[in-house]
């Protein structure tokens, strides 16, 4: 059988509080290639009716990741953790992300983590995790969720 424990499908993981940072923004913004300065400088992002200077779209991947840090502090584990991935035989599979809104420098978000379910793939070769990242603002609501797909490789 697999590696993945799917006992955990449907498991939904506690919300995890994420105070985003303009530096964090910043040099994210620098890896990726971005240049528009929204993303840099808090005052073009201003003359651009922003409050902050604002994440990038790729950013909730970040985000997801300070949440599985800030989990794993608390004794709590990340998904990566809860569904037993095995780093030396995991890929990254599909990704794709729905937005509700934007994410800027100095609000702090709550990710959960939901377990969507696993199949298996190219015979029985393939295992894969679907799982689901939801960023929520107190007060705007659901601003972005992220679907993935986890592979391990089997054979």
């Amino acid at each position: 059988m697999g590696i993945f424990d799917r006992s955990t499908a449907g498991h939904i993981t506690p919300p995890v509080d994420v105070t985003l940072e303009r530096g964090a923004i910043a040099f994210f913004a620098e890896t990726i290639g971005e240049t528009n300065p929204i993303h840099f400088d808090v005052d073009a992002a201003r003359s651009a009716g922003h409050p902050d200077v604002v994440a990038p779209a790729t950013y909730p991947v970040v985000v997801g990741t300070f949440a599985g840090n800030e989990s794993a502090r608390k004794g709590s584990p990340g998904i990566l953790d809860l569904i037993k991935a095995d780093m030396r035989h995991l890929l990254h599979g599909t990704e794709s992300y729905t937005y509700h809104g934007t994410m800027y420098a100095g609000e702090t978000v709550s990710v959960v983590n939901e377990v969507l379910g696993f199949v298996d793939a190219k015979g029985g070769k393939l295992e894969i995790a679907q799982v689901a990242t939801r960023i929520t603002h107190p007060e705007r609501g659901l601003i972005v969720e992220a679907k993935r797909d986890i592979i391990h490789v089997l054979g």
